[in-house]
């Protein structure tokens, strides 16, 4: 939306350190969140679901941008792309599937508040 809406590079670059910045704490914090909601047996099918369903679509962002910035014009296509991605974003505050990772321990076959023996890693000591 920034891209769309300035002409200078300075602001685009700001969002997207930001933009960087914020991501970079996404994934520690989502990698807890299959550590502690994902049973131990099932971690390595999940997360490799996840990254076999994840890695080959990254490269479609950039060309399903591509016909829409073609068709309608690269200002409309960026303030309506970033629009989606804006609801998307917040969703997380509608969804109260969402509120549920900030129990530790919750997840199918335990009750919610649950805490589980955490171990220390074979190196911590």
């Amino acid at each position: 939306m920034v891209a769309a809406l300035t002409d200078g590079t300075l602001p685009l670059a700001v969002t997207m350190a930001i933009g960087g910045l914020d991501a970079g704490v996404l994934n520690p914090i989502l990698t807890t969140v299959v550590h502690e909601h994902v049973p131990e047996e099932l971690r390595s099918r999940v997360s490799g679901v996840t990254t076999a369903g994840c890695e080959p679509a990254m490269p479609l962002g950039g060309l399903d941008a591509g016909l829409p910035a073609d068709r309608a014009g690269l200002t409309a296509a960026l303030l309506t792309l970033g629009g989606v991605y804006l609801l998307t974003r917040l969703s997380s505050l509608v969804f109260p599937s969402w509120r549920a990772m900030d129990v530790s321990g919750a997840g199918p076959g335990r009750p919610s508040g649950a805490t589980r023996k955490r171990t220390p890693h074979p190196s911590a000591s």
